[in-house]
Formats: C-alpha cells, sequence, structure tokens
C-alpha cells in the first residue's frame, strides 16, 4: 500500500538506499522512505503501513542496516518536525529537530542542563526513544513532556515520568510510538559557564572517537564498567572483517574504512561479544540499533 499523502505532508520514496542516511554509510534501499513534514502526514503513513515492517531513522547515528536493506517502511521527521522554540525556561523541540540544534538554541538563550549530551549526533526523537545519555548526563533528566504518534495514528501528550526507561532504553522501544516533539525544563546560567561545560565535553568527543564513518558505541556500558575497556583489554583493537574495521582509538567502535558491508560489521561485533564473554565471563549487549536485521 502507498500512503496517500498532501505535498505538505509529505513524500515517499520507493527503493532509496539507507547506506545515504546512516553515519556507518551502510545500508541496501528501503521499500519505502518517508521523507514526513506534519503530523498529520505521520499518521497517515503510520496507518498504511499497518501491518508491516516500520521503523524511524533520526540522524542515522546509532543504526546498522542490513546489506538487504528494510523490506518495510522507513520514516523521517523533517519539516514541522524541525522546530526549535524557547519559552522561559523550558526548550519546545520536534521530535526531528538536531540534538546539537537544540543544545545551542538553549545555550544561546541562557539556558543549561543539555550540555553533557550536547556532542551526540542525534535527533530530539531518537535521543528521547533509547534516553542518550554521556558524561552523566541523560536527555530524562530534563526532559519533562513527550507528544506521541501511535503505529494507529493516535496521538497524546504525556510526562516524562510516564515513560518507563532505564540505562540507554526507554519503554518506547516496545511500544513503536513516534516522538512528534517534546518540552525539555532547563536551568538558568551564564552563556560563558554553558559555553565552558560544553567545550570540555566537545573536547573530550573530539579525542575519543575516531574521524572515519561509524555509529558511535556499539555495545552498553555492563554494570559497574566500560565496554571499551574490555574489548581493548582483550586485544582486539584494529580487528578487521572485510571494510570494517574495529577503531584503534577507541575499542567499542567500528568503523568503516572503506567499503563496509553490515555482514562485515555483525561478525566484528559477534568476535568482540564472544572474545569479552570468555576472557571476562561478561555478556554485551549491543548499544546500536538495527535496521533489517537480528541478533543473536
Amino acid at each position: 500500500m502507498s500512503a496517500d499523502l498532501a505535498e505538505r505532508d509529505g513524500v515517499v520514496l520507493a527503493d532509496e538506499p539507507l547506506s545515504r542516511h546512516t553515519t556507518l554509510r551502510i545500508g541496501g534501499p528501503a521499500r519505502r522512505y518517508c521523507r514526513i513534514r506534519t503530523e498529520e502526514g505521520l499518521a497517515t503513513v503510520l496507518k498504511s503501513a499497518s501491518g508491516e515492517p516500520l521503523a524511524l531513522l533520526g540522524m542515522g547515528s546509532n543504526v546498522l542496516a542490513a546489506d538487504e536493506g528494510f523490506p518495510g517502511w522507513v520514516v523521517r521527521l523533517e519539516g514541522d518536525f524541525l522546530g526549535l522554540r524557547v519559552d522561559g525556561t523550558r526548550l519546545v523541540a520536534g521530535g526531528g529537530a538536531a540534538l546539537g540544534g537544540a543544545c545551542a538554541a538553549a545555550a544561546r538563550a541562557g539556558l543549561s542542563g543539555l550540555e553533557s549530551i550536547s556532542g551526540i549526533p542525534s535527533s530530539i526523537g531518537g535521543a528521547i526513544r533509547i534516553n542518550a545519555g554521556a558524561y552523566g548526563g541523560e536527555i530524562f533528566d530534563v526532559l519533562e513532556t513527550v507528544r506521541l504518534v501511535a503505529r494507529n495514528g493516535d496521538r497524546r501528550e504525556v510526562s516524562a515520568g510516564e515513560i518507563e526507561h532505564g540505562y540507554r532504553w526507554t519503554k518506547l522501544c516496545d511500544t513503536g510510538e513516534i516522538v512528534a516533539g517534546a518540552t525539555l525544563n532547563l536551568t538558568p546560567a551564564s552563556r560563558e559557564e554553558i559555553e565552558r561545560r560544553t567545550r570540555a565535553v566537545a573536547d573530550k568527543r573530539r579525542g575519543a572517537l575516531p574521524g572515519e564513518p561509524n555509529a558511535g558505541s556499539i555495545f552498553k556500558n555492563p554494570p559497574g564498567d566500560f565496554a571499551g575497556r574490555l574489548i581493548e583489554a582483550c586485544g582486539l583493537k584494529g580487528e578487521r572483517r572485510g571494510g570494517a574495521a574495529i577503531s584503534t582509538r577507541h575499542a567499542n567502535v567500528i568503523v568503516n574504512s572503506g567499503g563496509a558491508r553490515a555482514a562485515d560489521v555483525v561478525d566484528l561485533m559477534r568476535l568482540m561479544r564472544d572474545t569479552v564473554a570468555q576472557k571476562f565471563g561478561v555478556a554485551l549487549n549491543p548499544e546500536v540499533e538495527f535496521l533489517g536485521l537480528t541478533w543473536e
């Protein structure tokens, strides 16, 4: 079925290569790639996709897409979903707005609370969906309300406290509801102090992450430890499969050094998981999300 969208609501493209839209630069064609500009358009697409595979793609930074592509509908939020507005101490953001843009808007308004996550390459909706965090902070620390659209097209607004969440996970991962927008409750602070904190985070990230195409952290940190430390202790930095390699800069990052396929990345992930389990007895769970793939 094709969605009957008005031009202002969005457009649906057939067989769009996902490699164009993921930071790993990996992924075959999505059968339906939906660039949605309004909540009405989103509701229409969700109803049209009823019973078929559907995935939301934000900035494409935490995603491994299958070489064969995705057999259903991939949704990207644009247009109305990119809005950012300051209202007192609150930042009202569309689900498709870049987290970096939201952090910059808050800083200009003298509002603090987003500095620790300012360098994460995510959309607001994507960050909320997995409770994105870094350097001791999480988006749920400042999240007040969320506007959601369900698979049947129903819309509702809920408080952050109504969404079950934990480390790099929320109940939204299970319900499939899409974040159309959110309100963040921030704290007034001097622009100089906000800039200092943001710069410190940027310096840490710049020194930690490789420059080659990557999807960020591959595995979640196990309780009381760091996945990168365990993988490095296993001597796996630099290991390669095809065009993919475990970064020599950060052991919990896999890079596309040229021509990498999803199968190469999965092979490395299994090597990392199995070697850490054998050496330390620790089970590593993926932080990267799979599009058209399953993890065993």
